[in-house]
């Protein structure tokens, strides 16, 4: 039954990205002398986006796969050379980061071909040019973690690091400047054009790999460029096959000179952190101290809290794509003063504000989906501990359901009060989006404990490849179809009433009927889960 749920969520986001993207392309095609244009310029900036993105997921999972799992430990004990196991696992992390990418993306290729009318081996010649357009990002992601994996083991990384993210967010949020009334009836459209293609013209550079697989898809599509387009493929080719060279032949030499000296320093600073904790017995660190004010909670609960959140500052895998994440939500903060000008009357302002609520709770199943599902698997094989002292697994699943909700609350929650005040929102709309994300959160927190507790992986360490099984992956479907239903039944009669349409049913039925919905998803899967990890302590 589970499995038949995940092809349908397939095969219908195939097929709605499919219609949105080819309605999205037709739309920009119909603006007259400017639409084929600005069709290029998308096309340059979607491959320019993937192609960060890719070196982004590389740099993170392949750190996690070289240097945090314990299957790679094992391999560089056996008989075996350290550049085979390099390779092994360099294509491994290429796949892992790669595919969901592509699945992305496969819709938008589509409609593009079908509008622009390609014949049918242009499938074939886009699939091709993706092979070496995923080897480059994988061959600079790997090249980076043997660079910084040294530096990453020195304690004073994680706090250089927080302030310079911090600082390039007040800098970027300090630097995007709102569009104000009189800037925007000032400029004429015909002014705006090229402020568009100055300010992308980087996604059109042609050192970067991303414009050269754009320019091989343009030249495809197009009748007589074909050679073109090969030129580019080739292109691409040579340089990702040079890539490979390097980094089988040259990087792979030096892999286990940085895993020695990483596991290195580990073990010095461990042996540091015990000959200080002997001499000074006395001095505690942040995190005790704060453990020690949180007189609220049990001693019990408080200690597996603090354990949960060691857990995730030891690994930099995790706080660097939490960083990540959190930055991209600041930059989005920051981007919607512009979109506070432009829309004054009533229609659009309810559009955009329910438009809002969506990309948060889409925001918040992602946050669940990749930092809370893996959080009882990662107990491990030593989640048999837990079962037999005193809290038992019970509490540990009511004590992660209460932790996520907690944390995702204070995220969400602060960023639809601050989207809000951006889009100049009346106070009671505030209250009502803040009120509606926080039960979300808290259907969504269940949701990922309860799927994660009901498909455990305690063989695996790696955060990215326990999000990336079956369990994961229904935890997101869900979350989708859950979120769409909300924003949905929450938005029908503001959007009814601004529209001066009439319903027979009355306003307060489809919010009740979203509380109804919230209450199933918080309980069921909690209830499906305690009762599958006490099958799990007998």
């Amino acid at each position: 039954m589970l499995g038949y749920i995940v092809a349908a969520f397939i095969i219908g986001y195939l097929l709605c990205g499919f219609v949105l993207f080819r309605g999205g392309l037709t739309y920009i095609y119909k603006f007259p002398l400017i639409g084929s244009l600005l069709a290029e310029r998308v096309l340059y900036l979607i491959f320019g986006f993937f192609f960060v993105m890719l070196v982004v997921s590389n740099l993170i999972i392949g750190y996690s796969t070289l240097f945090k799992n314990t299957e790679t430990q094992w391999f560089l004990s056996l008989p075996v050379r350290h550049r085979d196991v390099y390779r092994w696992k360099f294509i491994e992390a290429l796949i892992v980061s790669s595919w969901a990418l592509i699945f992305i993306s496969a819709p938008m290729l589509a409609a593009y071909g079908v509008v622009n009318g390609v014949p049918w081996y242009f499938y074939i010649q886009v699939a091709l040019g993706y092979v070496p357009f995923v080897v480059i990002p994988a061959v600079l992601g790997s090249w980076m973690i043997l660079c910084l994996v040294r530096v990453l083991s020195s304690r004073w990384v994680k706090k250089a690091l927080i302030v310079c993210g911090l600082a390039l967010i007040v800098a970027i949020v300090m630097g995007v400047k709102p569009v104000t009334a009189a800037e925007t009836s000032g400029v004429s459209e015909a002014m705006l054009f090229p402020k568009l293609m100055h300010g992308t013209r980087l996604a059109t550079n042609i050192y970067l790999p991303s414009s050269w697989l754009a320019e091989a898809v343009r030249k495809w599509s197009t009748e007589g460029f074909w050679a073109q387009g090969t030129f580019y493929f080739l292109l691409l080719t040579s340089y990702a096959l040079f890539g490979l060279l390097l980094a089988f032949d040259v990087a792979g030499r030096f892999y286990y000179g940085s895993w020695s000296a990483a596991f290195s320093k580990r073990a010095e600073y461990q042996q540091r952190d015990t000959e200080e904790k002997r001499r000074r017995t006395k001095r505690r660190s942040l995190l005790d101290w704060v453990q020690s004010k949180l007189r609220p909670l049990s001693p019990k609960m408080t200690a597996l809290v603090f354990k949960d959140v060691r857990i995730f500052w030891r690994d930099p895998a995790q706080w660097t794509q939490f960083m990540i994440f959190f930055g991209l939500l600041c930059i989005y903060v920051a981007n919607l003063r512009n979109v506070s000008v432009e829309f004054r009357q009533p229609y659009w302002e309810t559009l955009i504000s329910y438009l809002n609520l969506a990309a948060s709770a889409l925001t918040l199943s992602t946050l669940t989906t990749r930092f809370v599902y893996p959080m009882f698997s990662l107990e491990g094989r030593r989640v048999w501990i837990l079962g037999l002292s005193p809290v038992g697994l019970r509490r540990v699943v009511v004590q992660k359901f209460w932790m996520s909700f907690i944390a995702s609350s204070l995220i969400t929650v602060v960023l639809i009060i601050a989207s809000a005040v951006t889009l100049n929102l009346p106070w009671t709309r505030i209250v009502f989006f803040a009120v509606a994300i926080g039960v979300m959160s808290a259907s969504l927190s269940a949701l990922a404990v309860g799927l994660g507790a009901l498909f455990p992986d305690f063989k695996e360490e790696n955060p990215s490849k326990i999000v990336s099984s079956f369990g994961g992956t229904l935890c997101l479907v869900i979350s989708f179809i859950y979120n769409t239903a909300i924003v949905v039944l929450l938005a029908v009669p503001d959007v009814m009433r601004v529209s001066k349409r009439h319903t027979s049913f009355p306003d307060w039925l489809t919010p009740a009927i979203a509380m109804l919905f919230s209450a199933a998803m918080i309980t069921i899967p909690m209830k499906l889960a305690l009762r599958r990890v006490k099958n799990l302590e007998m």
